[in-house]
Parts: C-alpha cells; sequence; structure tokens
C-alpha cells in the first residue's frame, strides 16, 4: 500500500493556471517539517504536467470531490509568499472576477513559478570549467550547450527524474540557466569595469616592490599604482572610474599600459540593480509654508482616516511634501511603497528620491528581467524601506508596509485592462494598506471623480496646494480659434498663426516648446476623395495608420503593416489623400515652417525602448532639442525649467471619444500638459487649438477651475447614472466566427437577465468591433452601491460565463469580465 493512503495532512495548492479552485494534495511523510502555508511545491496536475504551486492552507479534512495526489517535493526552506499577499491575490480574485491562478501568474517573478512547459536556456555566463557542479546539474547543462534550449519535461527525461524544480532552483540561483522570456527581454546583467593586482601580488603583497620598479619610469602610473593600494584597503572591488577621479589624467590607456606590464587586471563585476545607486546624496530644499501646511494637514488627518488626497496644482511641489513622509516612516522601521503611473516616464521623479535616499530605494516595473525580480522580491522581504514602482508593485512581499503614495493617482494607467487581473492599482493599494494599517496619499494636480468624491463623502481627508512652488504663476492659457482660422485660410497645415508666431518667439528667446497630439504617426487614416474608400485593418475594425518613418499602414491595436497602394483599390483612382494628424505629421511640418528648431518626438514610436526614451529626455533636459512633439507620453512626470510654451494641437478630439469618462480624461490632459510650461522661472504660456472654443471643459481648463469642472460632470453621472453613483461592469464575448458569437451572445444573456434583469444592458456591439480577428460583442451591468447586490450581480456573472463554456459549441468562447473599466 502506498505511503499516502494514511496522509493526515493535505493541502490547498494554487495554480498559476485560470482554473476556479485551488487543488488539493496529500503532503507526504517525509515532507510534513518543510511544508507552510507561502512556499513552493512541486506538484502534478492533469495528464503529465508537472507545476510549481503556492501553498494556501493546510488542514486535515479529506477530500471527498477528487483523490488526493501526493506533494512531489517542496522546493523553498522559507515561504516566499505572505499570508497576507495569499489573503491580497483573494480579494483581488473575487473583486476583479477572475481566478486566484491568474492573480498568482500576474503576482510572481516567472522565475518563481515554473511549468513542465517552461523552456530554460543556457547563461551567457557559463564557463564549461566551473566547478561544484553535481552529475546532474553538468548532464542539464551538457545537454544545453548542445541543444540550445529544453522544456522542464525534457529536463526530467534527461536526468530521469520527476522531481526537477529543485535542481532546476538550484542552477538558476547559481545564474547558470536563465528562462527563455529573459533572452526575449535581451537581459543583461549589470557590469562594472573594475580593477584588480595580478598574480603574484594579489596573493603575495610583499611583492609590491618590483610593480613599483615596473612603473618608475611613468610617474602617472606610479600614482595609480599607490592609489589603488591605498583603496584596496577599504574595499574589495576598485571601480576604473575610482582610479580616474584619484589620479589626475590617469585615463584608460594608462591602466592598458599596466596591464601590458603585468600589474593590473581588467575585469568586469556583475552587480545587483538593487543597489545601483554610487553617488553622494543631497541635502533636500527647505520646506515652503504651503509644504510644512500641507505636512501638518495630512498628519492631522492620519489622525482620524487611512487616506488622504493631496490635490496640489502642477509645480506646488508635491514631491517634497512626499519625501518628508518617506523619511518619518523608515525612521519608525516601516517600509514605503510610492506608485507611480508608467515607471519608464518618471525618470526625473526616480533620480530626485535616489539622490535623497540613494541606496534604500528598489525601482519595481515590467521592464526588469526576471531575476532582477527575483532579487527585489528577496530584498522587500529583507526588509528593504522603499519600493518605488508601477502597479505591479502592490504584489510584493512587505513585511511592515506603513505608507503608500500613489502619485498621479487619476492617471488610467494603474487600471490593468488586458489580461487577467483586470485590477485598479491604486484601488488594490488602498486595500493591500487597509488590510496592514497602513496609511494612503493619493496625490494628483486633477484628481480622478471618484477620488474627490469620495473626499466629500468624508471618506478620504482632503488637503490642497493651490500654489505653484516659488511663487511662480500658473502659465497662461490662451484658445487658438481653428475654425476662424480655418475660414480665413490663414492655417499654416495644422497650426494656426497664433500657435505658430508663439513658437517662432519661444526659439528666438532661447526657450523650449511641447506640442501634444494624443494621436502617433502620420496619418490616422488613408481616404480616396473620389469613392470614398479608406484602408482598413484585415483583421480589426479600425483605420490603419499611415507612419511616414516606415513608410508603412500599421494597426495599433494587432500591429499588422502593409504598403501604400499606388491607386485607390475600389475606384482605380490614383492620388489617395491622407486624413487627420498624427505627431509625425507634426514633426515633420515644423521641420518645413521652422527648419532652424531642433525638433524631437516621444511617442511609443520612438521610446519603446528604454534607452530611446532617456535620451529624448536627457536631450531635452540638456536644450538639445528646442521644441519635442508627443502624446500623453509628455503630460506626465516632466519637469523642465526652460519650457515656456505647451501647445495642444487638437483639443477637440480629447473632449469627443464615445466614453462616459472622455470630459475627465480631457480636462485631466490637458491641465496636466499645461502644466509643464514656466515651472521653474516665470510663468509659461499655453496655446489650445480647438474648433469650439466655447466648449465648457476648455474654460474650465482655462480658468484652472477643478470644483466647477467637478460640479458640471459628477451632476451628469448622476443624471445617467455612472460612476461614483454605480458600480459598473463590462463583460465582453470573443469569437472568430459571428454565429458562434451570435449564439454565444443569446445564451449568455438568457442566463445573465434570468437573474439580474434590468441591470444588463445589452448587447451591443463596441466602439471597435473587431480586434486580432475577434468578433466583439459588450453587456454592462450597472448596480447600485450596496455590497450585497454587487457579490450577487458578480456571482451570476461568473456563472453565466461558466454555463456558457459548458454549452455545446461556445466552449472556445472566449468571455472577459472588468470591474470598474477604466
Amino acid at each position: 500500500m502506498s505511503i499516502f493512503s494514511t496522509a493526515t495532512i493535505y493541502a490547498e495548492i494554487i495554480l498559476p493556471l485560470a482554473i476556479p479552485n485551488t487543488y488539493t494534495y496529500a503532503v507526504p511523510e517525509q515532507l510534513v517539517t518543510q511544508i507552510a502555508v507561502g512556499v513552493r511545491v512541486e506538484v502534478n496536475f492533469g495528464k503529465n504536467k508537472i507545476y510549481s504551486g503556492i501553498v494556501a492552507q493546510l488542514h486535515k479534512e479529506v477530500p471527498t470531490q477528487q483523490t488526493a495526489k501526493p506533494i512531489l517535493a517542496v522546493l523553498d526552506e522559507q515561504p516566499i509568499v505572505t499570508e497576507q499577499q495569499l489573503n491580497l491575490w483573494k480579494w483581488i480574485s473575487q473583486y476583479y472576477c477572475c481566478t486566484i491562478g491568474e492573480v498568482m501568474g500576474a503576482a510572481l517573478p516567472a522565475n518563481l513559478k515554473l511549468a513542465s512547459e517552461t523552456k530554460v536556456i543556457l547563461s551567457p555566463l557559463y564557463d564549461p570549467n566551473i566547478k561544484g557542479l553535481s552529475d546532474k546539474e553538468f548532464m542539464v547543462l551538457e545537454a544545453l550547450q548542445n541543444r540550445g534550449e529544453l522544456s522542464i519535461t525534457e529536463i526530467r527525461d534527461i536526468i530521469e527524474q520527476k522531481t526537477v524544480y529543485t535542481l532546476l532552483k538550484k542552477l538558476l540561483e547559481k545564474k547558470l540557466v536563465y528562462l527563455k522570456e529573459d533572452l526575449q527581454a535581451k537581459y543583461k546583467p549589470k557590469k562594472i569595469a573594475c580593477v584588480r593586482l595580478r598574480e603574484p601580488y594579489l596573493s603575495e603583497p610583499e611583492l609590491l616592490q618590483d610593480a613599483f620598479n615596473l612603473t618608475k619610469r611613468s610617474e602617472k602610473q606610479t600614482n595609480v599604482l599607490m592609489a589603488f593600494i591605498q583603496m584596496n584597503r577599504q574595499r574589495e572591488h576598485i571601480r576604473k572610474t575610482d582610479i580616474y577621479k584619484a589620479v589626475e589624467k590617469a585615463d584608460s590607456n594608462t591602466l592598458k599600459a599596466m596591464e601590458k606590464k603585468g600589474v593590473f587586471e581588467l575585469y568586469d563585476l556583475e552587480i545587483s540593480r538593487v543597489k545601483s545607486y554610487d553617488e553622494e546624496l543631497s541635502l533636500q530644499q527647505i520646506l515652503s509654508e504651503q509644504q510644512t501646511r500641507a505636512i501638518e494637514q495630512l498628519n492631522e488627518v492620519f489622525k482620524e482616516k487611512n487616506v488622504a488626497l493631496l490635490h496640489g496644482v502642477t509645480g506646488s511641489g508635491k514631491t517634497r511634501v512626499y519625501t518628508e513622509f518617506i523619511q518619518q516612516y523608515i525612521k519608525e522601521g516601516k517600509q514605503v511603497l510610492y506608485l507611480l503611473p508608467e515607471i519608464a516616464l518618471t525618470t526625473q521623479v526616480i533620480e530626485r528620491l535616489q539622490q535623497i535616499f540613494g541606496d534604500d530605494i528598489l525601482v519595481y516595473h515590467s521592464r526588469l528581467s526576471n531575476n532582477e525580480r527575483v532579487d527585489i522580491w528577496k530584498a522587500v522581504i529583507a526588509g528593504k524601506p522603499i519600493v518605488l514602482g508601477a502597479r505591479s508593485s502592490v504584489f510584493l512581499p512587505f513585511n511592515d508596509l506603513g505608507l503608500i503614495i500613489v502619485d498621479e493617482e487619476h492617471d488610467p494607467s494603474f487600471k490593468q485592462n488586458d489580461p487577467n487581473p483586470r485590477y485598479q492599482g491604486r484601488d488594490t493599494a488602498i486595500y493591500l494598506a487597509q488590510q496592514l494599517g497602513a496609511k494612503v496619499i493619493l496625490g494628483t494636480a486633477t484628481p480622478s471623480i471618484e477620488s474627490y468624491q469620495n473626499t466629500i463623502k468624508q471618506k478620504y481627508g482632503l488637503v490642497e496646494m493651490k500654489k505653484r512652488f516659488g511663487g511662480i504663476a500658473l502659465p497662461e492659457i490662451v484658445i487658438a480659434d481653428m475654425q476662424e482660422a480655418t475660414k480665413k485660410k490663414t492655417m499654416q497645415s495644422i497650426f494656426t498663426p497664433l500657435l505658430m508666431d508663439e513658437l517662432k518667439a519661444t526659439i528666438e528667446r532661447k526657450e523650449q516648446a511641447i506640442l501634444f497630439q494624443n494621436r502617433r504617426g502620420y496619418a490616422p487614416m488613408l481616404h480616396c476623395d473620389t469613392c470614398g474608400w479608406h484602408q482598413q485593418c484585415l483583421n480589426c475594425d479600425v483605420s490603419l495608420t499611415y507612419h511616414k518613418y516606415f513608410d508603412q499602414l500599421k494597426c495599433h491595436y494587432c500591429g499588422h503593416s502593409m504598403s501604400i497602394p499606388e491607386a485607390c483599390p475600389a475606384c482605380g483612382v490614383v492620388g489617395i489623400s491622407m486624413k487627420g494628424f498624427g505627431t509625425e505629421k507634426i514633426e515633420d511640418d515644423i521641420k518645413i515652417f521652422l527648419p532652424e528648431a531642433k525638433v524631437a518626438r516621444m511617442d511609443l514610436d520612438t521610446a519603446r525602448s528604454k534607452t530611446g526614451l532617456l535620451q529624448i529626455l536627457q536631450d531635452f533636459e540638456e536644450n538639445r532639442i528646442d521644441i519635442l512633439v508627443g502624446t500623453q507620453m509628455v503630460t506626465k512626470g516632466l519637469d523642465f525649467e526652460n519650457v515656456g510654451l505647451v501647445g495642444i494641437l487638437n483639443a477637440d478630439q480629447l473632449l469627443h471619444y464615445p466614453d462616459f469618462r472622455a470630459s475627465e480624461r480631457g480636462f485631466q490632459l490637458m491641465t496636466q500638459v499645461s502644466g509643464r510650461a514656466g515651472r521653474k522661472k516665470k510663468q509659461g504660456k499655453v496655446i489650445i487649438q480647438t474648433f469650439n472654443p466655447a466648449h465648457a471643459v476648455i474654460k474650465q481648463v482655462i480658468d484652472n477651475d477643478f470644483d466647477g469642472f467637478f460640479d458640471q460632470e459628477i451632476t451628469e453621472r448622476k443624471q445617467f447614472a455612472y460612476p461614483p453613483y454605480i458600480r459598473l461592469i463590462r463583460i465582453t464575448l470573443k469569437h472568430k466566427r459571428t454565429d458562434t458569437l451570435n449564439l454565444a451572445s443569446k445564451i449568455f444573456a438568457q442566463q445573465l437577465k434570468s437573474k439580474l434583469g434590468n441591470w444588463v444592458i445589452g448587447p451591443a456591439i463596441p466602439h471597435i468591433g473587431r480586434i486580432r480577428s475577434f468578433y466583439l460583442v459588450d453587456y454592462w451591468v450597472k448596480i447600485e452601491l450596496n455590497p450585497k447586490k454587487i457579490r450577487f450581480a458578480k456571482s451570476s456573472i461568473m456563472q453565466a460565463g461558466e454555463a456558457l463554456r459548458n454549452h455545446k459549441g461556445c466552449s472556445n468562447v472566449r468571455v472577459s469580465v472588468d470591474v470598474d473599466p477604466g
């Protein structure tokens, strides 16, 4: 009889799969002392699949629905996931209508969640002569040398052993192998160039006189050797740059000459990116009266409430307030989480905080390699005080979190749109803080309607900073009437005379300008003026956008691209025109009208890589760019002292989008980009080009009238039953065949409406009815703010989705649920 048949301890295991529940496994007797909640275990799931899962619970209840398979191995000596994290995962899965396995997939770095199909590759650092490997480790590495990559299933076959994750974990920790995802992310270990003594001088310091004899003809080399010996007494690794700083006129040629003489050995040292700040820390500037008052008011709020909204105009000095609170909490031994909407666009904030806190800060975001993420995961468990990161940072294993700062809390980038879990980073952070007894500061110049409503309802505290730091006036905002300029035929391509004149004056004053258009590419539509034909994507119901740089038509949804047809495919007429304009056309036209100006573009095409983005920002900061053209990227995290002018090229496009949040987004974007002007020395100017100067939102932006905007918007939301007065859930059904989708839509509607009745709106074809060859149908559920009714609605939605999957012919219809859609 199997030893597992008498097992009395069972474990509920979370698997990184979209399955509804945890699975129960038996704990073998020999693993009882190793098992704990939060550790990873190796388990068999399905016919012949092996996964690493997380232990969510231990108990002695014999499962009735299934025969419990045994756990194969325990992978961790200590839990890598805390009970608090498991509670957060459970809340996210319930609130956002997804499985806990999908939450695990988003929360854990890839190196911590392995499956049979996971591909393993050899590290570029692997040395075939490495010592201390076991026979099985050597067999795996040798096979990788021959084959290039192996799946975990193939590794099991090679070593003829069912449990391989413990072996693979050791190889990953030794950095002898990587997962293939790291290769796709172009993972490169961070290295610094260093210098050390060569043998025999390294192991026999008494022979150093011989080394001085070799350098005696060069005073510079002798000084380098003396400086090295002095530094070597204090630290193990001496960087080349340390030598250059210590010895005047020493350079790479000096070190190469000493290498040739056999005195030095030059080598690259791989270092962790966790500790990457090596400069001297800077002192903070003195607090202004407004900042001091804001700190006092926040402390008062926190005596009664856990969440405070810091509403400060652009340039009011909110970051300085944050740093005071960070210092206050880390002095108390607490951890701090600082959330930013898009980490790559906030390099200035990162640099500013690193200058104050140095290596106390970890930066966590999606562009890190899997190995870097694991390093940071471990550092947070060890108690690293400050984490600066994007929305996924809420999943890190904090052990004593005291404060969460959500900067630019209004930003839609905090919402995960696809795939599951479709969580809101700001709201998840607030729940996390509530769970851990931490405080939350929500900071913004343009609060979201929901957050501001919560201050009115006294759920959150409110602290306001209405003046810019240093007494600088808010920018002057001027309307440029495009309708009038078009009638008078004074438009210069896409520029009104007012904007063009101001651009010229700005360049003459040697100031910089930012031009904002929330659409990339050259032209959004290729159009035949004769028959009305326009080029649509083959896979999506959208027009292809022309990108001049690539000379291609591209789809911004699926990536499909094609060349421009020489003649209209419908009527054969030569000479197809282009309608609309994107950032590429703006950049092109500026170069024509202002040939002396240095122009650059910042959008998804030019800033796709982190280095490309950083180069653009650095060039702009160092005045190597006169005019920066960009999408909403230019509205976030930029703080440049020489920006005198901001131009918003087409305000109407922002306000006429078919979405109940269009006015809110438009107000926020225009206010935020306006705030880039005149932030340091003097008042700047903003020009808004529009065909509708009388639009209420544009007037509110000009007057910086957030209260007026909020009153108007909240009245309309209440009148038409939109958040924050109701809870909104969007359900989207997807399939490649319309007949299957129509059948599924009827079945789903019948299931859902039988339980929720008039709460359900739809079916309806969305604004874009086909994406990546999938046809879409939307349902909307509007529920009053009653927790019991909301739970019932979510449960009904999940049951309707399950019933649809079980219906013949509909099992492969995709159902996505988006709670609180952004």
